[in-house]
């Protein structure tokens, strides 16, 4: 693999890549095995100093999220470009592409996207049903909750997946709304099959209250995927 400043070295850290297709997007994963991580590796970023006091753990899922947005970004026609880290942690991406990035578990997802337009992924792990109860009051308000206890999935399943929307929905509009909101912001006002769509409660960026989006989302074994394209 090739850095921003055409260095190019193998990683110690095994790693594995693959290409999905998820809801027309090409969507770039990896499995990585964190153990396996050298204080080498880092140095294919051009920005391992900030990583330095970071721990083995971190350090490894970032440098997969990378590898995998590298081979995202090579594929939507960049240059070889690795993501650098913004300041509010966002990465950071080339003029005239914007991407997303998410790690859960030994593994790294990222996608991109040609501009203007923005996207955001997330996968979280499923949480159980103690966890859902307790995390519950932080994600989703009284009517959302009654919402997702009449979907026909587990609660902990659903609220798992507004979770991850909620997320995806911060990553796609991030870029322009370049600040942080919470969960509160929007709400689940439908849920079927393959499809969640969130109302905003709040003005963001140029979407005003009530502004819908739609996110794509699909499960797999204990993982749930939400991807959310912005126009």
């Amino acid at each position: 693999m090739t850095t921003a400043g055409g260095d190019s070295r193998p990683f110690f850290m095994q790693t594995t890549l693959t290409l999905l297709h998820i809801a027309g997007h090409h969507v770039w994963r990896v499995d990585f095995s964190p153990q396996t991580l050298q204080p080498d590796d880092l140095l294919w970023l051009p920005h391992h100093a900030m990583l330095a006091n970071a721990v083995v753990r971190r350090q490894a899922e970032h440098l997969a999220g990378r590898q995998a947005a590298v081979a995202a970004l090579r594929a939507a026609g960049a240059k070889p470009y690795v993501p650098g880290i913004g300041a509010h942690r966002e990465p950071c991406w080339p003029a005239g592409f914007t991407g997303s990035i998410t790690h859960t578990g030994q593994q790294a997802w990222a996608t991109v996207i040609a501009t203007p337009g923005s996207i955001g992924i997330d996968v979280e792990t499923l949480m159980d049903a103690p966890t859902a109860d307790e995390l519950a009051s932080g994600i989703i308000d009284a009517r959302e909750r009654a919402r997702l206890e009449r979907a026909p999935l587990p609660f902990a399943c659903a609220l798992t997946l507004a979770f991850s929307a909620k997320e995806s929905l911060f990553k796609a509009l991030f870029p322009r709304v370049r600040d942080r909101f919470g969960f509160d912001c929007a709400h689940v006002v439908a849920l079927s099959e393959n499809r969640l769509t969130l109302r905003l409660a709040c003005a963001l960026g140029p979407f005003p209250p009530g502004h819908c989006f739609t996110l794509h989302w699909q499960q797999d074994a204990q993982q749930i995927l939400t991807l959310l394209r912005v126009a």
